[in-house]
C-alpha cells in the first residue's frame, strides 16, 4: 500500500479494498520537483456488470483548494494539505467515445465507472505529490500524475 503525506492510498472495487501493482516513476523534465510519483495498475476482467473502481486517500479531509484539473485524455483531481499538493489521475475523457467506461470524482479520490458494456481489462491511476507547493511548481503534479505520459 502506498503511503503519502496526505494519507495511505487504497484501491477499491465496489467499496472493497483490492491489491494493486505499485510502479515507482522517477521525476522527469515536466515534474522535476515532485517528491513522489507512482502508477497504480489494476487488472480487472470485465464481467458484464457495472462496477466502481476507486483510488482514494484514506482519512483525507477535503480542502477548499481541492480541485478537478482535467486535460486531453486525462481526468485528474488535486488535493491539498498544508503546503503539500497531491494529484490523482486516470486515463479518460468525459463524453469521449474512445473509452468504454466513465470517470468520476470523489471528495477523497477518483474512480473509473465501469459499464455493463465495458471491455477494458486494465486500469491505471497516477499519483504524484509536491511539497512545498508554490504557484510556480504546482503544475508539476498534473504532469506527474498523468498515467498516459
Amino acid at each position: 500500500m502506498l503511503s503519502t503525506p496526505l494519507g495511505r492510498i487504497t484501491v477499491r472495487l465496489d467499496g472493497v479494498p483490492i491489491p494493486y501493482e505499485l510502479v515507482p516513476r522517477a521525476p522527469d523534465r515536466l515534474c522535476p520537483d515532485v517528491k513522489g510519483r507512482f502508477l497504480l495498475r489494476v487488472p480487472l476482467l470485465p464481467d458484464g456488470r457495472p462496477h466502481l473502481l476507486s483510488c482514494r486517500i484514506e482519512g483525507h479531509r477535503p480542502s477548499a483548494r481541492d480541485d478537478i484539473n482535467s486535460g486531453e485524455r486525462l481526468e485528474l483531481k488535486s488535493f491539498y494539505k498544508g503546503d503539500t499538493k497531491l494529484s490523482l489521475g486516470m486515463e479518460g475523457e468525459s463524453g469521449c467515445a474512445t473509452y468504454d467506461y466513465e470517470n468520476g470524482y470523489l471528495t477523497d479520490g477518483v474512480q473509473y465507472e465501469l459499464l455493463p458494456s465495458t471491455k477494458t481489462a486494465k486500469y491505471t491511476f497516477g499519483v504524484a505529490w509536491i511539497s512545498p507547493c508554490t504557484d510556480k511548481n504546482e503544475i508539476q503534479t498534473w504532469f506527474g500524475a498523468d498515467p498516459t505520459l
